[in-house]
C-alpha cells in the first residue's frame, strides 16, 4: 500500500502564523514526517511532497503523488479562523460519494479519537490537490492555529506525534496493508 503524504505549504509560503508565533509548515512537516516513520513500519510504502521548508506548487504535489502510483493521498494542514474561540480538527476531500469521502471520515473521526478534539466534521472541497490527484485524495486540518488552546498543542512534539499517530489509525482501519 503506497501512501503519498504532502506537508502543506513550506519554502516561501509558510502558511498560517499561530497565535503564539507556531508556523504552520513546520508543523505540517513535523507531523508529516512521523506519520511517515508510523506507516513504513506498520508496512506501508511511502513517500512526500516534501521533507524540508522547500516550495513545491500545488500542481507539483499532485504530479508527484500520480507519477508515484500512491494508492492514497494525505495533506496535513492546521486551519485558522478569525473567530478565535473555533477548534478542532476536520478533513477535506473532492467529491461527494467517493472513497476519498469515506476515506476522510475515517482519518478525521480517528484523529478526533487520538487527540481529543473537537471533530468538525469532514467536507468536500475543490482544493488544487484534492482534484489534481488521481488517488482518493484528502487534505486534513489538524487543529486552529488561531485557537490558543490548539496552538499550544501544535507547538508540543507530544501532541504532534498524537496527531500523526490518529491519521495513521485512520489509514489502517480504512487501508490496511
Amino acid at each position: 500500500m503506497k501512501i503519498f503524504i504532502d506537508p502543506g505549504h513550506g519554502g516561501t509560503n509558510p502558511g498560517a502564523i499561530g497565535v503564539n508565533g507556531a508556523v504552520e509548515s513546520e508543523i505540517n512537516l513535523d507531523v508529516a514526517l512521523r506519520l511517515g516513520r508510523i506507516l513504513r513500519q506498520a508496512g506501508y510504502t511511502v513517500d512526500y511532497s516534501r521533507t524540508d521548508d522547500t516550495t513545491v506548487s500545488l500542481s507539483r504535489r499532485a504530479m508527484l503523488a500520480n507519477e508515484w502510483g500512491a494508492d492514497y493521498f494525505v495533506s496535513i494542514h492546521c486551519n485558522f479562523n478569525t473567530n478565535p474561540v473555533y477548534t478542532g480538527c476536520e478533513t477535506f476531500f473532492y467529491r461527494e460519494g467517493t472513497v476519498a469521502q469515506r476515506f476522510a471520515i475515517a482519518v478525521n473521526n480517528a484523529l478526533a479519537e487520538e487527540t481529543g478534539l473537537t471533530n468538525i466534521g469532514t467536507f468536500q472541497a475543490n482544493f488544487a490537490v484534492l482534484r489534481l490527484t488521481s488517488m482518493p485524495a484528502i487534505l486534513v486540518e489538524l487543529a486552529l492555529l488561531s485557537n490558543p488552546s490548539d496552538a499550544q498543542q501544535l507547538s508540543e512534539a507530544s501532541f504532534r506525534q498524537r496527531c500523526a499517530q490518529g491519521i495513521a489509525n485512520g489509514i489502517f482501519d480504512f487501508a490496511p496493508v
